[in-house]
């Protein structure tokens, strides 16, 4: 049985793995192709579909949710948009990987003089389970009675320091995080940890002062005008998962923004 409806109340199921969209009063006036999303990344969380999985046909999927391809399609559509999965042209749809995703680094807007991702060698800093600042608080909308992992994590090239970033995380979504030795490098290898997906994140961008401290990490002298960066990340479900804030001591290196 694909799907299961009564009167104006929906919900999707698929055949295998056991999952459903079935929250009735959420998805009464949610539109049809959104609930195959949902049902879709379900699947994906849950890992039932892997990172780097091939998805179903479009044939079998829309069998097996009983909807439309048109509407799958769409569905398809959304997710790919989200940058969750790839579709590759004679080869099926697959659930994003992080091997996909490394050479354009999504989250990255640092890029070389020669225009690719620069990572340069990373370091980070031991990580702590904290009471949240205000600031904290607010970005990454935490409850009371929240505590946050916070870690500094530090980029280099060649010998010169250029990135100084500290990550806060909410405790309660990276409840495992504090027994990983060592710390993943990035945000989508953080949150795979936690089995969280990384569907977008926001940042604002501008020229400050560094403080002290950091620029006794950067080596450069107090005072010093470096680009700064503050970055909130969100999951599929449009929640803060990450509140990353950046120093960025740059030469001929630069920061890419896209925008659409």
């Amino acid at each position: 049985m694909a799907r299961a409806f009564g009167g104006h109340q929906r919900a999707l199921r698929f055949q295998n793995g056991g999952l459903a969209v079935n929250s009735i009063a959420k998805f009464q006036t949610r539109p049809l192709y959104l609930q195959v999303r949902d049902a879709v990344l379900d699947r994906i969380r849950s890992g039932n579909l892997g990172s780097g999985g091939i998805l179903p046909s479009e044939v079998d999927l829309h069998r097996e949710l009983g909807v439309s391809l048109g509407t799958l399609r769409k569905a398809l559509s959304v997710l790919a948009s989200e940058r969750l999965i790839v579709r590759k042209p004679g080869r099926g749809t697959f659930v994003r990987s992080r091997e996909m995703s490394e050479a354009d680094e999504r989250f990255n807007p640092i890029r070389a003089d020669d225009g690719g991702p620069l990572r340069g060698l990373i370091k980070t800093g031991k990580a702590e389970l904290l009471k949240p600042r205000a600031s904290e608080r607010d970005a990454l909308m935490l409850k009371g009675g929240d505590q946050v992992v916070r870690f500094a994590r530090f980029r280099y090239l060649d010998d010169r320091p250029f990135a100084y970033e500290l990550i806060c995380l909410p405790a309660r979504r990276y409840s495992n995080l504090m027994s990983q030795s060592p710390l993943p490098n990035d945000l989508e290898e953080l949150a795979l940890v936690s089995g969280i997906v990384v569907a977008r994140a926001e940042g604002k961008l501008r020229a400050q002062a560094v403080p002290s401290s950091v620029a006794t990490a950067l080596s450069v002298a107090d005072g010093t005008i470096a680009l700064y960066l503050e970055r909130i990340a969100f999951d599929s479900e449009d929640t803060p998962v990450e509140l990353m804030t950046a120093y960025y001591d740059l030469k001929s290196e630069y920061c890419e923004l896209v925008m659409r």
